[in-house]
């Protein structure tokens, strides 16, 4: 993708860090359409309707884009050669053995190598100084519904072969579970923005471990929603008939106290 200008002045180094607010600090619409129709050629790749990426939905969000470009001297002609956005979000993750995890990880929510630059390692480029700019190490990375191609990326230039698909099509790496477990008896620090307790707590009766409980659950030995006491859920069949028959008994109590609307 190339501009017939010398952006040199407005961009500067080939390889540039674009926040919204020095996306809406450019202000030239040559580098704006150029950004647009890169990203088209990504949602080409990708059999999308629509761009994941266009400057003004970078404006009016929290994304940043890393951006690979140079000057030509002899055509006189500035070429966009790929790009990467990131963002940052909550995401609710399962490792391999179903324990859920929550925390605010980095996310590649777009990713573009022109295919007249590809197998040249720009894209590996781009995302060495993403990693850089971040303070993030590759397999503290997510991934929004990647492709097979992005996936072989991963595994070719970082040795992230054993993904974990999410059920928000996300894709995290086992790395990234595996530098949250005890090594040698000492917790390893997890990563910025993600909470983990000393000890883990079960939630319910199902194949599933929490690690982080926040929030007070009914029925769970924690407090109740209308005391400040533990409680202890009765669990038995003659319990739960008892607690339904007195669910009925007060809605028939509110209804019978209820004024008639005519």
């Amino acid at each position: 993708m190339q501009v017939s200008a010398d952006l040199r002045p407005i961009l500067g180094p080939q390889l540039v860090r674009l926040d919204p607010m020095r996306v809406k600090q450019l202000q030239d619409p040559l580098v704006y359409e150029a950004i647009d129709n890169l990203a088209k050629l990504s949602a080409h790749c990708l059999q999308l309707r629509t761009p994941l990426t266009t400057c003004e939905k970078l404006i009016n969000s929290d994304s940043t884009l890393y951006l690979s470009w140079k000057y030509d001297e002899e055509e006189k002609v500035s070429r966009l050669l790929g790009f990467a956005k990131v963002g940052r979000k909550k995401l609710f993750l399962y490792d391999a053995q179903m324990q859920t995890y929550e925390g605010e990880i980095l996310c590649l929510l777009d990713f573009y190598v022109h295919f007249s630059t590809q197998r040249q390692g720009v894209g590996k480029q781009i995302l060495d100084y993403m990693f850089a700019q971040e303070h993030t190490e590759p397999f503290q990375l997510a991934l929004d519904n990647p492709s097979v191609t992005l996936l072989g990326f991963m595994s070719q230039k970082y040795g992230l072969n054993r993904p974990v698909w999410q059920n928000t099509n996300f894709v995290v790496f086992d790395e990234l579970f595996q530098s949250l477990s005890a090594e040698n008896g000492i917790e390893k620090q997890p990563p910025d923005g993600w909470r983990r307790p000393m000890t883990p707590r079960r939630l319910g009766t199902g194949m599933t471990d929490t690690r982080w409980l926040q929030h007070a659950v009914s029925g769970h030995q924690s407090k109740g929603n209308a005391m400040a006491a533990p409680v202890d859920a009765d669990m038995t069949p003659q319990g739960a008939l008892s607690n339904r028959a007195h669910q009925a008994k007060a809605r028939k109590a509110h209804i019978l106290s209820s004024k008639p609307l005519w």
